[in-house]
């Protein structure tokens, strides 16, 4: 579980830094898309930890 959240931070935290470096600022939009990234690979994540 401890895994699955640590992914899903690191994913937003890159996702974030690379929109903010694509677009010279940080939108609303991008976050709000980092986050729905992040939320979905970590229940991914987690899926597959518990599967395997």
């Amino acid at each position: 579980m401890l895994g699955a959240f640590i992914f899903a931070v690191t994913m937003f935290v890159g996702w974030t830094i690379f929109d903010l470096v694509k677009h010279k600022k940080i939108m609303k939009e991008n976050v709000i898309s980092g986050l729905v990234a992040a939320v979905t690979a970590g229940i991914a994540w987690y899926i597959l930890f518990v599967i395997f």
